[in-house]
């Protein structure tokens, strides 16, 4: 079975290998694991798995490039085992490597994942084994570190001499850093041509300060914007977007959209802990541009999709003619308005629709680990389906649901745009 990078799959085995393979050269990776508690740290210097430490906690390294997992030998206290790959050693980065690709083996089975996008990275997050409920679940994470094994380690209770040589790492948990820590801000942008979809931001930096806000929301100028040389919008246009909040419960199996529509807005009080700020109802007002937005507690239970509808009331393929969209996630200090102040970070996810689609989602958020991560690949429903894109029980996206929510217009239906705002999301196909 060939994995797709975020997705989550349910496990039924409990002896897996992790193998990473290359082309060339053939010893450039070197893989290693991490066992993790709750919290997303090492429990101690036990917890990190690689040549100096060959076995802890049900996980074996049985050579530099592959792992064993056994997971009913792994503490109950460990929530997590995340495996890793490293070029440091051999002083390259990941976008040397020619045919990297994971192998994921157990008694009958084996899964292939082969990470995209790596340029600079010198660590690589490759999959990690974590617990649901009662049983375990695969995700395929593919994520790098062009910071180095140093970052990596910070983020994980773990302390790395010398992290650009090949000398045997020293571990030790590490207390949280102080509030006072000066913390590099993000400020990223995605363009719709942009190699790597995808970025993160680190929500641990907040110290459980609770003036800190997440938000995510759709912005854009409207129809017939006008813009001054350097970019600037001269004039907003017109024209509103209808953009649902479709989140999965990875614990229940069952899903919930949030909206501006009445009675479908959210609450931070319980799950999905989102509240929606209501409907934009189109850009110009304040000289500002349309913004469906919501504010989101950060959770690791779930997965959020952000979703346009743009067929009944606007025309299928309708999102390119309003004006520059853009998916915004912005995590900060709270200004008086509520919302994340000027110095918050932000992700910026250029989007559009050539398509005549009905249905575009343009943004899928995950968090792990206190790291939020987005996936800000557009992918589009099935052509003259106006069923709208979902996730199926094992967190993948799913471009047609029987049973899910179907658009229709707010204009007949009473400013209700969906069939249905909740239910179970349906079972992977076979």
């Amino acid at each position: 079975m060939q994995l797709v990078k975020g997705s989550k799959t349910d496990l039924v085995g409990d002896r897996y290998t992790v193998a990473i393979t290359t082309s060339a050269p053939a010893d450039a990776v070197d893989i290693a694991a991490v066992l993790l508690g709750a919290d997303g740290r090492v429990r101690g210097d036990d917890d990190f798995v690689f040549f100096n430490n060959p076995k802890a906690g049900g996980v074996t390294l049985v050579s530099d490039a592959a792992v064993t997992v056994d997971l009913d030998s792994v503490p109950a206290d460990v929530h997590r085992v995340l495996v890793t790959g490293s070029t440091e050693a051999r002083g390259g980065t990941f976008g040397a490597v020619a045919g990297l690709s994971v192998d994921i083996a157990a008694a009958g089975h084996r899964s292939t994942f082969v990470p995209p996008g790596l340029a600079a990275e010198t660590v690589l997050q490759v999959v990690a084994f974590y617990r649901r409920g009662t049983g375990w679940r695969l995700d395929a994470i593919g994520q790098g570190y062009s910071e180095g094994l140093a970052s990596f380690a910070t983020e994980h209770g773990i302390t790395v001499d010398d992290p650009g040589a090949a000398e045997t790492p020293t571990v030790a948990v590490q207390d949280p850093p102080p509030a006072s820590t000066v913390v590099e801000t993000v400020k990223i942008s995605l363009a719709k041509d942009s190699a790597d979809k995808t970025a993160r931001i680190d929500l641990r930096k907040s110290q459980g300060d609770p003036n800190w806000v997440l938000t995510v929301g759709l912005e854009w100028d409207g129809r017939g914007a006008e813009y001054e040389q350097d970019g600037t919008v001269k004039r907003y246009g017109e024209g509103d977007l209808d953009v649902y909040f479709f989140c999965r419960n990875e614990e229940t199996n069952e899903y919930v959209v949030v909206s501006g529509e009445k009675g479908h807005r959210g609450s931070l009080d319980t799950w999905p802990y989102i509240h929606h700020y209501g409907d934009s109802l189109g850009p110009g007002r304040g000289d500002e541009p349309a913004t469906e937005r919501v504010r989101v507690l950060p959770q690791e239970n779930g997965d959020l999709l952000v979703n346009v509808y743009q067929s009944v009331d606007n025309g299928g393929g309708a999102i390119d003619t309003f004006g520059r969209p853009r998916v915004a996630i912005r995590y900060g200090r709270a200004g008086r308005d509520g919302l994340p102040g000027p110095d918050s970070d932000e992700i910026l996810v250029h989007v559009g629709n050539g398509k005549n689609s009905y249905w575009a989602t343009v943004a899928h958020i995950d968090v792990r680990d206190g790291v939020l991560t987005v996936d800000g690949e557009t992918r589009y429903s099935r052509f003259m389906s106006e069923r709208m894109p979902v996730l199926d029980t094992a967190g993948n996206w799913v471009r047609k649901a029987s049973d899910g929510p179907v658009g229709r217009s707010k204009t007949s239906n009473g400013g209700i745009g969906l069939t249905t705002y909740s239910g179970r999301c349906p079972d992977p196909k076979k």
